[in-house]
């Protein structure tokens, strides 16, 4: 079972835009939630930051490599203070859920997130030891909605590829990401609608890791039809 971070184990996306809006607002990029939650969501931070002053029409110079780590770099600071005021951490649907399948399951997380940031939530949740293999946004070159951080997953799992597997994503973006790869994907409905999920390739979706036992099962059973 490969998951996505953000959106699915941990619902943070509201704060990830927050900071977003916040840092890239006084060059011109306006990001509405509903911007954010299409066009960006799915990306890295340096990605997001990237195509979201393109978007906004800053100029090459304004956009270059130094420019775009300072802002990374601010963005992070300021989504960590969001967190820690709001004492927002993994949620505990999908902490059964993890801990449901750990014990027969390699469990991995395929993220856009800074390793920092996933390491951090998973141990304040007792999680971390669970998983298996985690692959953060340092460890591609190209992040979803292109396939290489699920077939680096694969990879560090020691599989040939991804029969008997599944993702959970609550992105397009994502959901292209792990079906590009093989993966069948359950959508999670946190940021976008069960329908755009459905439209972009979930086999199923549900509301989100609250219903721990019934997003299990539909888990092993999109595991189970991929092996076949």
């Amino acid at each position: 079972m490969l998951f996505d971070f953000n959106g699915v184990l941990i619902d943070d996306e509201t704060f990830h835009w927050r900071a977003f809006r916040a840092v890239l607002a006084p060059l011109g990029a306006r990001i509405t939630r509903r911007l954010y939650d299409q066009r960006y969501l799915a990306y890295d931070d340096f990605a997001a930051c990237r195509r979201a002053l393109r978007d906004a029409g800053v100029p090459p110079s304004g956009r270059g490599a130094a420019a775009v780590r300072r802002l990374v770099a601010r963005k992070r600071r300021l989504f960590r203070m969001l967190l820690r005021d709001h004492r927002v951490g993994v949620g505990a649907g999908g902490a059964r859920l993890v801990r449901s399948l750990a014990g027969d399951t390699a469990l991995a997380v395929v993220s856009s997130a800074a390793r920092a940031e996933i390491e951090s939530s998973l141990r304040q949740a007792g999680l971390r030891r669970l998983f298996r293999v985690i692959v953060a946004a340092e460890d591609v070159r190209r992040s979803k909605p292109h396939p290489e951080p699920y077939l680096t997953a694969l990879r560090r799992l020691g599989l040939r590829g991804p029969g008997g597997c599944v993702a959970l994503e609550d992105s397009p973006g994502g959901i292209a990401a792990a079906r590009a790869a093989g993966l069948p994907v359950l959508g999670v409905a946190t940021s976008q609608s069960a329908t755009a999920l459905k439209r972009a390739g979930a086999f199923a979706v549900v509301p989100s890791l609250r219903g721990a036992r019934r997003a299990g099962r539909l888990l092993r059973r999109g595991a189970a039809q991929n092996a076949s």
